[in-house]
């Protein structure tokens, strides 16, 4: 209503989740878990006012980075697999020249600056041969594959966990 003021309903403590999260670019994060202390809550338009910084979760699946890959396309490759174990990310795509050459590449992921998630090539193998420049020229055209900025509040980024079938980032959110 014009000219009237809107009260907030003040909240203890929040823990909210959400899942399936489409971002913008086109990646889908599984999941987003906040939690925060003293917060307000307003009605209309629906707002949630941080008093306090809170934890941050994101989970990727190994999945919907592939389903990523396979949308972006990055170089022209096709037919991503992705695999996220002890650490590193491998990822094997087909790149089509005059035939189809599998390539299969180990990166690692480093957060950049507290609010962006970089992946950084180890080693790629295409039929045997390395052809690690290659690579890392398509790598450059999707860094950064997470970037904080595209949340709709206040991230930094602490640390990124690769574990078996997942991405697993922490972080904090901050008032604005």
């Amino acid at each position: 209503m014009a000219g009237k003021e809107q009260h907030a309903a003040k909240v203890g403590q929040v823990e909210a989740t959400f899942r399936d999260v489409a971002l913008p670019f086109g990646l889908t994060i599984d999941l987003i878990r906040l939690t925060t202390r003293n917060a307000a809550i307003k009605r209309d338009p629906f707002q949630i006012d941080l008093a306090k910084p809170g934890n941050l979760v994101v989970t990727v699946s190994e999945q919907n980075l592939q389903a990523f890959l396979e949308k972006q396309s990055p170089g022209g490759l096709r037919g991503f697999e992705v695999k996220l174990h002890e650490g590193k990310v491998i990822v094997e795509a087909t790149a089509q020249l005059i035939v189809g050459l599998r390539a299969r590449a180990i990166c690692t992921l480093r957060i950049v600056d507290g609010t962006q998630l970089w992946v950084d090539l180890k080693d790629v193998e295409v039929f045997g041969v390395g052809a690690k420049g290659l690579v890392e020229k398509q790598l450059e055209r999707i860094n950064p594959v997470l970037d904080a900025a595209e949340f709709p509040f206040e991230v930094k980024l602490d640390k990124v966990i690769v574990v078996d079938g997942e991405l697993v980032l922490t972080g904090r959110i901050s008032p604005k």
